[in-house]
């Protein structure tokens, strides 16, 4: 995509602060340049698709195989099996407090 440039001017902060800028003949102005990005219309779209795969790789995550049999292998995710005891042990403990 181009970006546009533009440039806007307008009176020196010297003169703004001048108390004769409204009768003086001597004012100076200041150029600024402008860059404007026109507005990137795929990103709502696009956003929402990527999201769910985003959060897939947000997530930590520790695979390990585990061979069952001898043609069986099943994976887990060691980080999901902690977050799963974590939050036995905390329900535990809210109960034993609860009572």
């Amino acid at each position: 995509m181009d970006k546009e440039i533009g440039s806007i001017s307008r009176l020196a902060k010297k003169c703004s602060a001048c108390k004769m800028r409204d009768d003086c003949n001597q004012k100076r102005k200041e150029a600024c340049a402008l860059m404007v990005e026109p507005p990137d219309l795929t990103l709502p779209a696009l956003k929402d698709a990527v999201q769910p795969l985003m959060q897939d790789l947000l997530i930590k995550r520790d695979y390990r195989d585990i061979k069952v049999g001898e043609n069986t292998t099943v994976t887990i995710d060691l980080e999901e099996i902690k977050r799963d005891l974590r939050n036995q042990i905390f329900a535990q403990n809210l109960m034993r407090l609860a009572c």
